[in-house]
């Protein structure tokens, strides 16, 4: 290390201008990156669930579904000019970049038919197509057609009048959420009114939201940045010192954006937090450089023989925690959604090679560059005297005294308590979304308001699709494949938490009747097969094109079944799929054919949860194994690896806990923070035990050298964790709730980690005494 050090430093203006040379090249590839929300890169492509998904999305709908509700304030819905609104916005619907026009339903369009027979004769109109009613009679006849018809009324009419629902479904193929989301609000802007309520929810009016909140989350950024120079400054009143690590982690920004333009990956605006996460995490490492800069500065008083002494003794434990926190991050591809893959190759490129080269490197050749002279000299004297008599300093020579006489006993207690009440509460941590609207954004957004407004009213929010495939066309209008429809409908409406259910087989009876002359005796399915079968096609064949097509397809091959769901919380989630999955264990299914799991929002919802669920576990535990095992093979010692991870799992069992009991869901975007806090947080405990082991080379004993290294190594890993608390906590402020959670729990985690590092890893060294440490021989 000492040879590979000197090399570094007599070679420092060749290796700078390389730097620079790269921070060119990738600052032109950062022109290809994309920045875009893309709904496919959150789902986990592999899953059963989401393969189904992508292969009916196009023939019955997916996930990007707009649910548009107009509700008047006083009178019901059934006036002129409240209906017109329904029209002009379902016309609207139709220009909307992206959309499946043949799946646009309201009162206004064409879809919606009324069959009439009598007398051997069929009369099929539409609902409210072209016009809507001209006169009071002309009213009372839409009335009469959508209360006597409960495929209308419930559905897109709710029950108390007051409320109509249109449904329009997109095309998942490079939707422009954007220009979505500008339509849409255009479209509630020009026709809500002080009688009129215009409610929208839906992913794609979601996603827009999020990509507008992208300009004050790039504000928090802003806000983080100026904290962390603030904390710099304070810690070490040194514009030098600030200017070094904020160097560092622009350049590494530059690197890491350059990086994912040079694959061609986008920058989704929902995880903007990990790519500015992993540009702050060049700042700890230069910190503790630059601390350790000052220290071989004044026994050296020479700028290049304390940068070199500063890379040999620093770059050792710098690789080890820049490689654990590599670590971390790239196991969070465990759950194979590509957004997440992404990430987690970014990262790999991000820590090793900007991390490395930036912070162990590039900081301590920089501070080699600084001009020496008395001025220089008495400054960093008096910053160093000042160093050793304030309040951090003092604190830890306090807690280094008295941690090894009795302070370790109370702090293993203090330990055992807080880990047993942090497993009671992360027993309650559940996986999926705890709110019914959506839990990115705040709880009165907007938005939120909107689908609560909508999920109470009218429940089409939150579809599952089951699917029925045959081994042919014609399968589905089979009466035996509807008679194992309805009985499966029965099945599944008897459960607390699904709100109805609807398919082909529900239009059936109503048309029955409708075919012998409206006489209520006949509402019901047929009970002889081929009857039921010939009125099933008669009804597909009687509307237009794309009528039925939301339920049958073209072929007559696939049948969907819609399960409207209560909301998509975990509980509802889990126990409706559950409930499905017992029916198909115990049933044999439909004759010839077979139920495909699962589509709509919510089998969407169930796929990213079953895959977060079995992930989590895997990735937790490979995250503390890989740690383990790499500070073993480092430290040469298994108790080194058991002393250092020790403090990690504390840490994510409060975190976990934390979640538990504010009720926190562990989603695809909360996933990435315990293997984020495990690989970075291990670096304070690796930075002091490689501390601890060179003040016992010096010759100190065990109590000592705690000491030492707590007032050293200890100060800059208690520096490095508030400044990056503080501008982590700032994240309390941003527009998506779901960044402020994260925000908020990587700075307790952070804090945690610290806590640990100080108070725990010298406690458990106390007690354990490994003899990797106590047979170090003093060297000269």
């Amino acid at each position: 290390m000492k040879k590979f050090a000197e090399r570094i430093v007599r070679q420092r203006a060749g290796i700078l201008i390389f730097i620079g040379l790269l921070t060119v090249f990738f600052l032109y590839e950062c022109t290809h990156l994309t920045m875009k929300a893309d709904f496919n890169s959150l789902l986990p492509q592999k899953h059963p669930f989401i393969k189904v998904h992508n292969m009916i999305r196009n023939i019955f709908g997916g996930a990007n579904q707009v649910l548009i509700m107009v509700q008047v304030r006083k009178g019901d819905i059934f006036n002129r000019k409240t209906l017109e609104k329904v029209q002009w916005i379902t016309r609207e619907a139709e220009k909307i970049p992206g959309v499946d026009p043949y799946k646009i339903r309201s009162l206004a369009s064409s879809k919606l038919k009324d069959f009439k027979f009598s007398a051997g004769s069929m009369a099929i109109n539409t609902l409210m197509f072209p016009d809507v009613p001209k006169n009071e009679q002309e009213m009372q006849e839409l009335k009469d057609k959508i209360f006597s018809n409960p495929r209308y009324y419930g559905q897109y009419v709710a029950y108390d009048s007051k409320k109509t629902l249109i449904m329009v479904d997109f095309f998942e193929q490079d939707l422009d959420y954007n220009a979505i989301f500008h339509l849409l609000s255009s479209i509630r802007e020009k026709t809500e009114d002080d009688n009129h309520i215009i409610s929208i929810a839906g992913e794609p009016m979601h996603m827009g939201y999020i990509y507008q909140s992208t300009p004050k989350v790039l504000g928090i950024i802003a806000v983080t940045i100026c904290a962390v120079i603030i904390m710099l400054f304070i810690y070490y009143r040194s514009l030098r010192a600030v200017i070094a690590p904020l160097l560092a982690a622009a350049i590494s920004t530059v690197w890491g954006l350059g990086f994912m333009g040079l694959m061609r990956y986008n920058l989704d605006p929902l995880i903007l937090v990990i790519p500015f996460f992993l540009a702050l995490m060049t700042v700890p490492h230069a910190m503790q450089c630059i601390t350790r800069f000052m220290e071989e500065y004044e026994k050296v008083r020479n700028m290049k023989q304390a940068a070199a002494q500063t890379i040999e003794a620093l770059f050792l434990p710098g690789i080890t925690s820049v490689v654990t926190d590599a670590l971390g991050i790239t196991l969070v591809a465990i759950a194979s959604i590509p957004i997440l893959i992404d990430i987690a190759i970014t990262a790999l490129f991000w820590c090793i090679a900007a991390a490395t080269i930036l912070s162990l490197i590039m900081t301590p050749l920089l501070l080699s560059f600084i001009p020496e002279s008395r001025r220089l000299r008495k400054a960093l004297e008096d910053k160093m005297e000042h160093h050793r008599s304030d309040f951090r300093t003092r604190l830890l020579t306090a807690i280094g005294t008295w941690l090894p006489q009795r302070g370790k006993w109370y702090i293993i207690i203090l330990a055992v308590i807080i880990s047993s009440v942090g497993i009671f509460f992360a027993r309650q941590l559940q996986i999926g979304d705890f709110m019914p609207g959506s839990s990115i954004l705040w709880p009165f957004h907007r938005y939120n308001k909107d689908a609560f407004r909508i999920t109470f009213s009218i429940p089409l929010l939150n579809p599952l699709y089951i699917i029925v495939e045959g081994n042919e066309g014609g399968y589905i209008s089979k009466g035996s494949t509807l008679r194992e429809i309805d009985k499966f409908q029965r099945y599944i409406a008897k459960h607390e938490r699904v709100m109805f259910t609807y398919s082909i087989a529900n239009n059936l009876p109503g048309f029955f009747m409708s075919s012998n002359e409206d006489d209520p005796q006949w509402c019901h399915l047929p009970k002889d097969d081929r009857t039921l079968s010939f009125i099933c096609r008669r009804l597909l064949y009687a509307g237009e094109p794309g009528t039925w097509d939301r339920y049958v397809d073209m072929q007559d091959k696939y049948g969907n079944i819609v399960v409207y769901c209560r909301d998509k919380m975990p509980t509802t989630v889990q126990s409706i799929t559950d409930y499905i999955k017992k029916y198909l264990e115990q049933t044999p299914g439909p004759p010839g054919g077979k139920y495909l799991l699962a589509g709509g929002a919510v089998g969407v919802q169930a796929g990213i949860r079953e895959v977060i669920a079995d992930s989590q576990i895997l990735n937790l535990v490979l995250a503390l194994s890989g740690v383990f095992l790499f500070c073993v093979i480092i430290f040469k010692s298994l108790w080194a690896g058991i002393i250092l991870v020790l403090p990690l799992v504390v840490a994510n069992v409060i975190t976990f806990a934390l979640m538990g009991a504010y009720h926190i869901g562990l989603t695809t975007n909360t996933y990435p923070i315990a293997s984020i806090g495990i690989g970075f947080g291990v670096d304070y405990g690796i930075y002091l035990l490689s501390r601890l082991i060179e003040e016992r080379k010096k010759g100190f004993g065990l109590n000592e050298a705690i000491r030492q290294a707590l007032t050293t190594s200890g100060r800059a890993v208690f520096q490095v964790s508030t400044t990056l608390t503080i501008g982590l906590l700032l994240w309390m402020f941003s527009a998506l709730k779901f960044q402020a959670e994260m925000g908020v729990l990587l700075a307790i985690l952070l804090l945690l980690n610290m806590l640990g590092a100080i108070f725990l890893v010298p406690t458990l060294i106390c007690f354990i005494k490994p003899k990797f440490l106590m047979r170090i021989q003093k060297t000269a």
